[in-house]
């Protein structure tokens, strides 16, 4: 690969190259929590991978119709996508980190989610490289909730450790699957979303001016094999993957206590509180009012 197409490539000759990394990633949700015995978190699913580690106590999760019983040591993954009810189960209560990660490289994910390996008892090997990275962002946690750049660098660095595990863990024996040209229109299509897709702003933003035929036109290719190579690169459809990001962002800005819920409906893009109210309601069957209610408790215990 010559980085300057003015430069003679004779000068190259014979060069061994690293490859391209273009990659968005994203470490988001990261905390530690106390909660008492009846805390429980309603049904709810992410855009990105979550992965929990109990550092006291035991809590279940249902995900997918299966049951973790996970206790102290142990480490659960949840992939993008996946709906999971969690609940305490401990008489005295649970202490947990969870944290939330993405990445957009599209084999990386692919082969995250078929790996089916979510649940990491403790002492066992993987368990323990797990925890190392784990543990060094709860090192990193402060109550005054400031941090300075070379916390979020120092963040980072351990994200990629993380990565690396995980690749480790799936690479043996594998090849790619989806052919390059796949790869490249689905992540040319995730890219037109998360370009569309602008909350904060007061106009109609989001689902509403998402077309995937004119991000299909502007590639050259057909609606349907648009849906078709972003459904077999990330395991849904562009409409499922916009949907998922905007029931993020809205969870984020509905945890702020002090932001009224009309306010959340304009900064989403939708025309009222009643419109964005029904759609959050289709998305999780419960209205915003009920979900801010339910995260109360566990606002008031972490400011204790």
């Amino acid at each position: 690969m010559i980085l300057n197409p003015d430069v003679d490539p004779a000068l190259f000759h014979d060069c061994q190259w690293l490859p391209i990394i273009d990659w968005n990633v994203k470490f988001f949700g990261a905390h530690i929590h106390r909660v008492k015995a009846d805390w429980c978190m309603p049904e709810e699913s992410h855009i990105g991978f979550e992965i929990a580690l109990i550092l006291e106590g035991r809590q279940e999760t249902i995900m997918e119709n299966n049951v973790y019983s996970v206790g102290k040591g142990d480490i659960l993954m949840i992939p993008p996508g996946f709906k999971h009810v969690t609940q305490c189960v401990s008489p005295d209560g649970m202490y947990y980190f969870s944290t939330h990660f993405n990445v957009d490289d599209p084999l990386f994910r692919q082969e995250m989610i078929k790996n089916n390996q979510l649940f990491f008892p403790a002492g066992t090997e993987t368990n323990t490289k797990l925890q190392k990275v784990v543990h060094s962002w709860i090192s990193m946690v402060r109550e005054n909730g400031e941090y300075t750049t070379a916390d979020r660098f120092r963040m980072q660095i351990a994200l990629f450790e993380l990565f690396g595990i995980f690749s480790q863990m799936i690479s043996t024996g594998l090849e790619p699957r989806i052919a390059p040209s796949s790869v490249q229109y689905a992540k040319a299509i995730m890219e037109a979303i998360q370009s569309r897709f602008k909350p904060y702003r007061g106009d109609e933003s989001g689902e509403q001016t998402f077309r995937l035929e004119d991000v299909a036109a502007s590639l050259g290719i057909s609606p349907g094999y648009a849906q078709e190579v972003f459904r077999k690169v990330y395991g849904y459809s562009p409409r499922h993957y916009l949907s998922e990001t905007k029931l993020h962002e809205a969870k984020v800005l509905i945890q702020q206590p002090n932001l009224p819920l009309n306010k959340v409906a304009s900064l989403l893009g939708y025309s009222s509180l009643a419109h964005f109210s029904r759609q959050f309601k289709r998305w999780t069957g419960t209205s915003p009012l009920k979900y801010r209610q339910t995260l109360k408790p566990i606002t008031d215990e972490q400011r204790s």
